[in-house]
């Protein structure tokens, strides 16, 4: 088990990169790409978004590179802070799916593979 202090610092990296996330997804101040493609996934009644692994390196590239080599936790923080984004826009549809799924797409050079 970890010690308190490795769980707290850990919670508070959560909270930074889901804050960061929730950053990119809301970016109606820039091109407002991925505000339009999240109002689309809720007009189409879908819980997944696919995003581009080039725009996030492109808007965090500390970001794009932790979710190159920490996938698991950082897709995490990015699907709560889906969840939170798709909340902010309509609260009533985020209660009707218990999560809301990240897909990537894009250039992820070594990391790259096919199904």
């Amino acid at each position: 088990m970890a010690a308190p202090g490795v769980m707290e610092v850990d919670d508070q990296e959560m909270r930074e990169a889901q804050r960061e996330y929730l950053d990119f997804l809301d970016d109606e101040e820039d091109q407002g790409i991925y505000q339009s493609k999240v109002r689309d996934m809720i007009s189409d009644n879908h819980y997944r978004l696919i995003v581009n692994i080039n725009d996030l390196r492109r808007k965090n590239e500390k970001r794009a590179n932790k979710i190159m080599n920490k996938a698991f936790e950082e897709l995490l923080a990015f699907q709560r802070a889906l969840k939170d984004f798709v909340a902010s826009i309509d609260g009533t549809y985020a209660k009707q799916y218990e999560e809301f799924h990240i897909g990537l797409e894009g250039s992820f050079g070594s990391k790259h593979v096919t199904p």
